[in-house]
């Protein structure tokens, strides 16, 4: 993989970071995430099973197992008053079943497709022909402030760009938070919710990055004209905002992950 340097973008002072080496998922599945199911491989998870069900987290036995229009199957799991997708989306069409522009997979590598979806740019995720399965939304910057509150952010820091939270909330999103040479975390509250978000990286134009180390994803609210909101989380030894959730706006024409709530 071909790692340039990014330098810090004019996007109101955010940038993304120098792409380093990825850290892994093992089998590209976190230990409790609830296992994404690839269409044909007859895997289905039986409504009820309770698999991938941690104690205390959001992810109720008998919550619905959803299907995209392409018949990739998706574990969702309940934050708050909102029905999220658990994984990131994999379809490459839109409901009527015409094809997106964007939807690679990380790296090109089939290997990453179930443990990180596919990246997308912003027009595919606003396209009214929905990119995600009937009777669910792209999240919007008013979805995530929601989920944000539900896990414990404080309401002034809500509204706020940059990086926010407390007490290393974010870790209650990821499917996994090792320790470092620097800081340990509470690993009880890993996934605590059971939202199982993976560092995919993100797509500039033809070049794959920082996968390992952010996750990316999309908000349906646009920002500027070429700027919409996005939601970031840390992963590297090195990055003091681990513990954090960026909310800022970013080019359009980058390609990011996507989580779907339930309309």
């Amino acid at each position: 993989m071909f790692t340039p340097v990014l330098s810090t973008a004019s996007n109101n002072g955010n940038e993304l970071s120098v792409a380093q080496p990825a850290t892994h998922v093992t089998n590209g599945v976190a230990k409790g995430t609830g296992m994404g199911v690839a269409k044909g491989t007859g895997m289905g998870v039986a409504k009820g099973t309770g698999m991938g069900v941690a104690k205390g987290s959001g992810l109720d036995a008998d919550q619905e197992v959803v299907q995209d229009s392409q018949g990739n199957t998706y574990q969702t799991v309940q934050i708050g008053g909102q029905i999220w997708l658990a994984e990131n989306l994999r379809t490459t069409t839109f409901q009527d079943g015409t094809t997106v522009n964007t939807g690679f997979i990380p790296d090109d590598d089939e290997k990453n497709l179930l443990p990180y979806g596919r990246l997308y740019d912003w027009h595919d995720v606003v396209d009214e022909r929905n990119i995600c399965p009937p009777g669910w939304r792209v999240a919007s910057d008013n979805d995530w402030k929601a989920l944000e509150r539900a896990i414990g952010i404080a309401e002034p820091e809500v509204n706020k760009e940059g990086w926010r939270g407390q007490n290393d909330i974010a870790i209650t999103l990821k499917a996994h938070q090792p320790n470092t040479v620097f800081k340990e975390f509470d690993q009880s509250q890993v996934n605590k919710y059971q939202f199982s978000a993976r560092p995919a990286g993100v797509k500039l134009a033809n070049w794959y990055l920082t996968q390992g180390m952010y996750s990316e994803f999309w908000t349906s609210s646009s920002a500027a004209k070429k700027e919409a909101y996005a939601r970031t989380l840390a992963y590297s030894w090195w990055n003091s905002h681990k513990g954090e959730i960026r909310r800022t706006p970013l080019k359009k024409s980058y390609m990011l992950s996507v989580r779907c709530v339930k309309n």
